[in-house]
């Protein structure tokens, strides 16, 4: 059993390892239309749904100076590390050492807790909210971008703080990416919800409007969605 009554279920999902010059020169480039799915870099972000103790959810503000997205209002996250599964490059990725990684025992299990630490690490470091005050992560899907096609895994995280505490964090804790975000801001999450509605009221990118239609349906598969 899962979450308020319903199902837990799994995935399978088949990865590779790619960068970020891969990603500027297929999905990002102005003839990514062109190319077939097989040849786009498609790296595989992550981006959370955390929700305050009092009912918010915390959103950025991207820097101007970002290369992805700059300017628009986003969930915190990020991407996974290959260097949390053993693989520092792309090219020990195609060599030996990224063979014996891959048939290491335990390989396919280290990859998928690699997915839901990076997730916690991208909140801690973007927000400031230490680990302790975050629950572990909760899958709700995968999101993908009709701009560019990036795909996204999306996680809901429950935090113990509540929207001030947050925000009192944003602002004055050490170590926050700062030069990736200019401002933080915690919506109440049925406001928030309502404002997915109008892609324009939040200039977010799709697929982390994606992660808001998940997170509305684990709601409603949930009964939270009148309550909270």
């Amino acid at each position: 059993g899962g979450e308020g009554g319903v199902e837990a279920r799994s995935a399978s999902v088949v990865l590779g390892l790619t960068d970020y010059r891969s990603f500027l020169g297929t999905n990002c480039a102005e003839s990514w239309r062109a190319l077939p799915p097989a040849c786009l870099a498609s790296p595989l972000g992550n981006a959370a749904v955390v929700r305050t103790s009092d009912g918010c959810v915390v959103l950025l503000r991207r820097s101007g100076d970002v290369g992805e997205c700059p300017d628009t209002c986003v969930m915190p996250g990020g991407h996974p590390e290959p260097e949390g599964i053993g693989v520092a490059s792309l090219e020990e990725w195609r060599g030996e050492r990224g063979a014996k990684a891959r048939a290491t025992p335990g390989w396919c299990e280290g990859v998928a807790r690699e997915l839901y630490e990076a997730m916690t690490r991208e909140v801690v470091e973007e927000t400031g909210i230490p680990p302790a005050d975050l629950s572990p992560p909760l899958c709700l899907g995968f999101s993908r971008r009709v701009l560019h096609h990036r795909p996204d895994i999306i996680f809901l995280i429950e935090c113990r703080l509540d929207s001030a505490a947050v925000a009192e964090v944003y602002r004055t804790a050490t170590g926050v990416h700062r030069d990736e975000s200019t401002a933080i801001e915690l919506v109440p999450q049925q406001e928030l919800l309502r404002r997915a509605l109008d892609e324009a009221a939040l200039n977010m990118p799709g697929c982390h409007l994606g992660g808001l239609a998940l997170f509305r349906k684990h709601r409603e598969a949930t009964g939270t969605a009148r309550t909270s």
